[in-house]
């Protein structure tokens, strides 16, 4: 299924009116995984809920395969049928958990003799041998939504939408959950639409990332594209960007340069004036000397800060100030544990952190 959203809009009614969507525009051009990654409160879940068809816009249309699907003065039914939404906290009714996905095939319209062979494929990539015959009541919280997604899977819309999928699942249950999202994305039969903090996952998983900042799609397309290349510095900053500052750059003939108060460091740039300039720490290297190679930046510093986060560690370096013209400033690294144990690294000790000019990435903001 084809998506289009032309000009959403989505506000919250209340004594404080809150504008959740604001002339969002997307484009989803068939099946396949497509991620939506956004802060808390950027309107994930109420993208969703439209694409479900089950809110209505305040502004703009949904489109389904280029026919109109919703707008302001009402929703298709029928097209809703054509969906399924898997919430992060799923609802099942009393019953067994096979119960549950036979119901929910029956006001579908399945036929009695399909709805075994529409569950079976996804028994074992779900783990649901152990619970398919258990009451809901006696299944964990994990068990349930592998059982929600066993439902929305079962039920074979074209768009399926799905919530959080694995936040708070242990990895064992996540794994599973991934794998047949996974193995259906890799059917490109259905186009399926999650939700997602987890960076990592969004690469796994995605054809398509979609970044969701101020109720609008801020950059979307190739996974890799825009997780590599932040092009807000909304994005910049929910990727972990952690060297990110604003400054000029200045075309000097054969090179530029980013200038900022501290900085001087050699980019490739487009064209020159302000801008922000990310540094991803895991481009940067850690050097007892300064590199002898021309090309390469090279900042002088002293240790401050030494972080283990999860398999990587971060290195901080504090470069010394020369009054108000030159502060300091701060810059981090993100080397291997045996990085740190192989040179020595401690907070004080003095060091050098050098990266390329291309690992310099610039936007507008």
């Amino acid at each position: 299924m084809r998506v289009h959203a032309e000009g959403l809009g989505r506000t919250f009614a209340g004594p404080s009116p809150r504008r959740v969507l604001c002339d969002l525009s997307l484009e989803l051009p068939g099946p396949g995984v497509h991620a939506v990654l956004g802060a808390n409160g950027s309107g994930k879940t109420t993208l969703l809920r439209l694409l479900a068809l089950l809110d209505r816009p305040d502004a703009g249309e949904l489109r389904f395969d280029d026919r109109r699907v919703a707008g302001p003065d009402g929703l298709s039914r029928a097209a809703r049928r054509r969906t399924t939404l898997v919430f992060d906290r799923p609802t099942l009714l009393r019953g067994t958990v096979r119960w549950n996905i036979d119901f929910a095939l029956r006001a579908r319209g399945v036929p009695a003799g399909e709805r075994a062979a529409r569950l079976s494929p996804w028994i074992e990539p779900l783990g649901l041998e152990r619970i398919l015959d258990a009451r809901v009541v006696r299944i964990s919280a994990g068990e349930a939504r592998r059982a929600a997604l066993a439902r929305g899977l079962a039920l074979g819309t074209e768009l399926l939408l799905l919530d959080e999928p694995t936040a708070n699942l242990d990895p064992l249950s996540a794994g599973l959950v991934e794998r047949a999202i996974g193995e259906l994305g890799a059917r490109n039969e259905t186009t399926v639409v999650l939700t997602t903090h987890d960076l990592a996952q969004a690469r796994r998983l995605a054809g398509q990332v979609q970044f969701l900042a101020e109720g609008r799609i801020a950059q979307g397309g190739d996974a890799a594209g825009v997780l590599d290349a932040p092009q807000s510095v909304a994005l910049a900053e929910f990727l972990g960007v952690e060297n990110l500052f604003r400054g000029t750059v200045e075309d000097r003939g054969d090179h530029q340069r980013f200038l900022a108060p501290g900085i001087d460091w050699a980019v490739i740039a487009e064209r020159p004036g302000p801008c922000w300039a990310g540094l991803p720490a895991r481009d940067v290297l850690v050097a007892r000397e300064r590199p002898e190679a021309s090309a390469m930046n090279a900042t002088a510093g002293t240790i401050d800060r030494i972080e283990e986060r999860g398999p990587m560690v971060l290195v901080g370096l504090a470069t010394a100030a020369d009054g108000e013209a030159r502060p300091s400033v701060r810059l981090t690294a993100a080397v291997t544990r045996a990085t740190v144990q192989a040179m020595g690294l401690a907070p004080g000790q003095p060091a050098w952190l050098v990266f390329k000019a291309a690992s310099v990435r610039l936007f507008d903001g």
